[in-house]
């Protein structure tokens, strides 16, 4: 089921009626093209490393059918959601850096109390976005809502 640490949680928190999608975690596959990190990794003798591992990994996002749910923290943990269909738009952005790792920020716009939620250098961004688009497309038609644009000139 999930490839991170949180398997336990996300097995508590779907309901029956849900189906579970993916769960993804930021990635620390850009320290290899970036000079800056290796060089600040190897004056702290890792420690930058370590606090950038635990920073990007510690923090796990779920999809399944009706949400995305957002965990986080080492020793204790947050659980946050967004219903999909509260999903407003989305959008990727890569540097040239994050390319050469294929990895990449995801950002999701919601009406949710949750708000907007950026996903950190999250593997093959372009891919996770699609499925997410897709997904949260579906649940709007599913429940009947429909997004207005900005009405007001």
């Amino acid at each position: 089921m999930a490839s991170s640490g949180n398997a336990r949680i996300i097995r508590e928190i779907i309901n029956p009626d849900e189906q579970y999608i993916w769960d993804v975690t930021g990635s620390v596959a850009d320290v290899k093209y970036n000079p800056i990190y290796l060089i600040l990794s190897i004056g702290t003798l890792g420690v930058f490393l370590l606090i950038l591992y635990f920073k990007r990994v510690f923090r796990a996002y779920v999809l399944t059918n009706q949400r995305l749910i957002v965990i986080t923290g080492i020793f204790s943990k947050k659980v946050d959601e967004i219903e999909l269909f509260r999903i407003v738009d989305s959008s990727t952005s890569q540097s040239l850096i994050d390319r050469w790792a294929n990895i990449g920020n995801i950002y999701i716009s919601s009406t949710d109390r949750t708000g907007d939620v950026l996903m950190e250098k999250i593997p093959s961004p372009y891919l996770v976005r699609d499925s997410l688009r897709q997904n949260y497309t579906h649940a709007r038609q599913k429940k009947g809502t429909v997004v207005l644009e900005n009405l007001v000139n």
